[in-house]
């Protein structure tokens, strides 16, 4: 019997053209489509498929295996991020086409591509072992891309089918096809937003300009408060709970094939600025942040148009590192908005969530738990010399980054610790026109999974 996962660019090809936006109901079709095609490709593998309802987009819950088996949780999400701004496509987002190696299209990396990466090295064992002993468990959720707003909640009722030995994901980054990361360390993740209110309207910039404080001025000195003049974060407290990273860490990082050079050239930009003390390649894992991700107020359109604002905005997301928890940073940075305020405006710090940072440290190396499962011991040493045999060089243990919140509730809810293996690369262009998947990972990628999957059962 042929299956879809017999062609793995294919059944890419398919999933991709279901639009799954989650953070647009106009995009509810597609949402059901990605769902059902996911859900259709884990029955063909034999698994015991719900779809468990939250207030917004089911999660999807597949399972096979004796419960007596070593038990492997595997994650995933079927929603994508919008396609905006359609005109800087190279081709139609949800309509896959294959151009130099890759293959282009909303959600191609992130993250369908390294879905049917499992599935079809799982596709490949199953067809010659079909009573492999390794319980796995499929979770896919549809909220991943808007906060996972859903996903606590449904851990909380679900636990009992999520306590496994292992959590399996491919939802992180790795330089390319030749060397392949496997990431020990997410950041954690605060967000809020910052108001400044004024006059009660907009007001004419000539007949009253000189009058009052302008909240595009507040705004601005509020938001240069938070970092000191070497781009430390100046807000008080914010470094107390920070521990540094380990040395065996800093010697995973040189043995990255990318230089200063090369990522200043990536990033378009001629100077780097650094925390004190950290190089950029260790400051954007190891070190947290205050980023600005949106500021604005008043006219915005084209031309001029000479008011001054009623009131203005700041967009602002701190990334974390261990030992932050986001509860305490969200407080201090509000505490820290609030006092550099001006008294000639209001203040208002909507804290618009987060979630806590996520370390865990391979079985091998210094600092280890010692607590964990068989499982986990054996995994880690079998994804390094599967990844060496389909890549041709043994993975680098790596922090990342980005923020994954789910993967702290997996560890505290279902106290699952997660072997994270990036598939997708800085060229996907993720989140951005033009993203695309490198199908020679994912031919490698396939290889090395199906004989992970083998030998984690053996």
């Amino acid at each position: 019997m042929t299956s879809l996962l017999d062609d793995p660019a294919k059944a890419l090809t398919e999933y991709v053209s279901h639009p799954s936006v989650s953070a647009d109901p106009g995009f509810s079709t597609g949402i059901e489509g990605a769902r059902g095609f996911a859900c259709d490709r884990l029955r063909e593998l034999g698994f015991a498929v719900e779809l468990v309802p939250t207030p917004i987009n089911p999660v999807i819950l597949a399972t096979r295996g004796d419960e007596s088996w070593p038990h492997l949780v595997i994650y995933g999400h079927y929603d994508v991020q919008p396609p905006d701004p359609l005109d800087l496509w190279t081709s139609k987002p949800f309509e896959a086409e294959v151009r130099g190696g890759r293959l282009f299209g909303r959600g191609a990396a992130d993250n369908k591509g390294p879905q049917i990466v499992h599935m079809a090295a799982l596709h490949r064992v199953l067809k010659e072992f079909p009573d492999l002993p390794l319980r796995i468990t499929y979770l896919i959720e549809g909220e991943e891309e808007i906060g996972s707003p859903s996903f606590r909640g449904f851990l909380e009722q679900r636990k009992e089918s999520l306590c496994g030995d292992l959590l399996l994901v491919s939802d992180t980054g790795s330089p390319g096809p030749d060397q392949l990361v496997v990431t020990t360390g997410l950041r954690g993740l605060a967000a809020m937003e910052v108001k400044v209110f004024g006059p009660r309207q907009d007001l004419h910039s000539g007949v009253h300009g000189g009058a009052l404080l302008n909240p595009l001025q507040a705004i601005m000195k509020i938001c240069g408060s938070l970092h000191d003049d070497l781009g430390n974060v100046a807000v008080p407290g914010f470094y107390d709970d920070v521990i540094p990273p380990e040395q065996w860490e800093r010697s995973e990082l040189e043995r990255l094939p990318l230089t200063e050079a090369k990522y200043a050239d990536f990033l378009g930009i001629s100077q780097f600025f650094s925390p004190t003390g950290y190089s950029p390649l260790e400051a954007i894992r190891f070190c947290p942040t205050v980023e600005f991700n949106g500021v604005g107020g008043g006219y915005q359109g084209e031309g001029s148009k000479t008011v001054i604002p009623a009131e203005a905005f700041a967009k602002i997301t701190c990334r974390l590192v261990p030992n932050q928890r986001s509860e305490d940073i969200s407080r201090k940075v509000k505490q820290a908005i609030l006092e550099a305020c001006p008294s000639a405006v209001r203040c208002e710090v909507e804290i618009k969530g987060g979630g806590d940072p996520y370390v865990v440290v391979p079985p091998e190396k210094p600092g280890a738990s010692g607590k964990e499962t068989d499982l986990m011991k054996k995994a880690f040493s079998v994804a390094e010399n599967c990844i060496e045999e389909g890549f041709g060089t043994k993975p680098i243990y790596l922090r990342e980054g980005g923020s994954i919140p789910i993967i702290r509730d997996l560890k505290e809810v279902a106290g699952l610790e997660s072997l994270m293996i990036g598939l997708f690369t800085n060229e996907d262009n993720l989140h951005a026109p033009d993203e695309s998947f490198n199908l020679e990972i994912m031919e490698k990628a396939i290889n090395s999974f199906e004989s992970f999957f083998k030998k984690l059962a053996n």
